[in-house]
């Protein structure tokens, strides 16, 4: 498994991937809101035929942050915790913090691990 697959399969567990969850249903292991992969949006949030569907959208997302080619800011340069801060920010009800913590936790790195780090292997 490569880095950014652990990422994406930290991600997806942090979301709540489990059976009947809203990313479940939505075959979107990283609740996306948006993805040009998608077939369609349920309740704020992205949709796809298919769980590969869904891994390739939350894959790709996230390699494009880590690359620093989206519009969010975010370059190889930033951490977990301002990946993060964007991905589930606070202003949506989450704990951009927590969710850092738990991602790092999981696959055993530092929450100020750099993003271009993750993309190393790929």
């Amino acid at each position: 498994m490569t880095r950014l697959e652990s990422l994406c399969y930290g991600v997806m567990m942090a979301e709540g991937w489990t059976p009947g969850s809203r990313s479940w249903r939505n075959n979107n292991p990283g609740n996306l809101r948006w993805s040009k992969f998608q077939k369609g949006q349920r309740d704020g949030f992205a949709y796809f035929e298919s769980f590969a569907a869904g891994w390739l959208a939350l894959w790709f997302d996230l390699f494009c942050k880590c690359q620093g080619k989206t519009s969010t800011g975010l370059t190889g340069e930033s951490n977990l915790f301002q990946l993060f801060d964007k991905w589930a920010p606070a202003s949506d009800g989450n704990d951009p913090t927590k969710y850092a913590l738990t991602v790092a936790v999981r696959l055993g790195v530092s929450p100020f691990e750099k993003l271009k780090w993750f993309i190393a292997d790929v």
